[in-house]
């Protein structure tokens, strides 16, 4: 075993065990290029699940009254619907989650007082007639999950996983990928539709949403995927993802069409390993077990494989051969993880160790330890004009997790910066995390400056800029207003690209823009609605949209998005 060991402390232990780590329960992250991986707090979607924007009315809807005063569509019960009620509702659209919204009609009690409910329908699609079970009422809206498919939609198709479906039902309902009963062309235009209701919503209907770039083959396009230990609903061992919703579960998967074939069969066979040492996962409530994650890496360009098990800090663990010494279980992780890659036709060029200390009044923190092979990853980006650029990713590192698409997302960054190669243009990338952005514009600039709060990210960056034998790249670490307030305070750029986190832009940084004043501002964006409101503040600060928005898919049957704008400052 090697020595080689690294310690990145990630904050108070109640901070961490509210998250499994960069990728959240469904399977997803939130594609923010961010050194911590951590889905920020955005102000915009609450703690219910429901986002700000969700069952408005900013579409024509029935009130359940027609205009002669007799009531259409409307349900008489006792009193207000209850957990555990079924209804008949029509899904309409669906929600920046990926949820069906649909409205339910009742007249209650023995006055036949008329309500309205928003109803948010896991697995439901536009245009199905369902029926419902109620699982909670929050702020008005109804929770629900689908009993019964009654009609449905024409836009509704087979889903390819196993895993798909309620999660409800035994080995189902994982979370990863809530839109993969619906065909891939649809789901760019529901995107397209999310984007255009936050543009409505903030009143600003009148931009353009191009169509949305989608991904040429939509499947196995992930380079990262982060499965938990834990038990499944029997309370057997389970290596998974977590059932949407669910926080103690833990669905097997035997499939996953997100990641590649190779992850598909390289899970199941080292949960056969845990099971054959008789390893018990982390428990969260009893502060008890020793497995926690497993990650796995892949280089969709250089072919490059990384795994990454995550345990508790134990030292000595019980398994089926009685106590045994954690470096021990280490050992024995390699050996079975090198026996089921060979199995399934495989290598892995990486393989790390990390014990996840957490103790009480102490920061939490990651100690990783190099077990074989490459300390890092490599991975390659192409970009427009033949231009390449090599990566090291290391176990703490963020990286988009589809290289493919993040091509796309940045080669349209490039073409909307109007930069030609060699130019003689000044760059500021602000939030810029580990500096991808700024790397890919560096080839077609005089100079980039990078600006991001994280100092792991910063160093990161430094070293791919290293690598790539790019001169002219320097990175700051720090808050971005203190450091236009400093260091670049009078500097003037030619362009400055934004990639705020998911929470957006925060109005001192709005104006640290209009300060700055730079003639063209490119804003990436992972949330429709902050980058709605943002938008409105900028336009107030003297910018127009150049063109229209730009949508581009890097999680196919998901509802995220991605989202880049162009901005130009009106000539005063």
């Amino acid at each position: 075993m090697s020595p080689d060991k690294s310690v990145v402390e990630i904050g108070p232990l109640d901070e961490v065990d509210q998250a499994d780590g960069v990728d959240r329960a469904d399977g997803v992250s939130d594609g923010v290029d961010r050194a911590d991986g951590v889905d920020r707090a955005d102000g915009v979607d609450r703690a219910d699940g429901v986002s700000d924007d969700v069952l408005t009315d900013d579409v024509d809807h029935a009130d359940g009254v027609s205009d002669d005063g007799v009531t259409s569509g409307v349900v008489a019960i006792p009193r207000r619907p209850q957990k555990g009620q079924n209804f008949e509702v029509v899904v309409e659209r669906l929600d920046a989650k990926g949820q069906g919204e649909a409205w339910l009609r009742v007249a209650v009690g023995p006055q036949g007082q008329l309500k309205r409910y928003g109803v948010l329908v896991r697995k439901g699609l536009p245009g199905d007639r369902v029926r419902i079970r109620v699982d909670a009422i929050k702020r008005g809206v109804i929770e629900a999950g689908v009993e019964e498919v009654l009609e449905p939609s024409e836009r509704r198709i087979e889903p390819r996983c196993r895993h798909f479906g309620q999660r409800e039902e035994p080995g189902r309902g994982c979370g990863g990928c809530t839109l993969q009963s619906l065909e891939y062309v649809d789901q760019l235009e529901v995107k397209r539709g999310l984007i255009a209701r936050a543009m409505k919503g903030a009143g600003l209907e009148r931009l353009e949403v191009a169509p949305v770039l989608g991904h040429v083959d939509p499947w196995y396009y992930r380079n990262k995927m982060e499965f938990s230990f834990g038990t499944d609903r029997e309370d057997k061992l389970s290596l998974g993802l977590r059932p949407a919703g669910w926080r103690r579960e833990v669905l097997a998967l035997s499939e996953c069409h997100l990641s590649s074939p190779f992850v598909s069969g390289f899970v199941p066979l080292i949960l056969g390993w845990a099971e054959r040492m008789g390893l018990e996962p982390y428990h969260y409530g009893r502060n008890a077990g020793f497995l926690r994650t497993l990650t796995v890496r892949e280089g969709k360009r250089t072919g490059e494989r990384m795994v990454e098990l995550t345990t508790t800090a134990d030292e000595i663990v019980m398994s089926a051969e009685g106590l045994t010494s954690a470096e021990g279980l280490a050992s024995s992780f390699v050996k079975a993880a090198h026996a089921a890659a060979k199995a399934l036709g495989g290598v892995l060029t990486s393989i790390h160790w990390t014990q996840h200390v957490a103790l009480k009044k102490e920061r939490t923190r990651l100690v990783t330890r190099h077990l074989y092979g490459k300390p890092a990853l490599h991975e390659e980006m192409r970009l427009p004009g033949g231009h390449k650029l090599r990566f090291e990713i290391n176990p703490r590192a963020f990286f988009q997790p589809n290289t493919l698409q993040a091509e796309v997302l940045y080669g349209e960054v490039i073409k909307t910066a109007k930069l030609a190669r060699g130019s003689a243009a000044r760059v500021l990338d602000l939030y810029c995390g580990t500096g991808t952005i700024g790397l890919c514009l560096a080839p077609y600039a005089a100079s980039v400056v990078g600006v991001e709060l994280v100092e792991d990210a910063v160093e990161n960056a430094r070293h791919n800029a290293r690598i790539n034998g790019l001169g002219g790249v320097t990175f700051f670490a720090g808050d971005a207003g203190k450091l236009l307030k400093s260091e670049l305070a009078g500097q003037p750029f030619d362009l400055v690209v934004v990639d705020p986190p998911r929470s957006g832009l925060m109005p001192e940084a709005v104006a640290h823009l209009s300060a700055l004043a730079p003639p063209r501002l490119v804003y990436v964006s992972c949330n429709p609605v902050a980058l709605a409101r943002d938008l409105a503040g900028l336009f107030k600060a003297g910018y127009t949209l150049e063109g229209a928005l730009q949508p581009v898919d890097l999680f196919p049957h998901t509802p995220h998005v991605e989202t880049i704008a162009t901005l130009v400052r009106a000539e005063v």
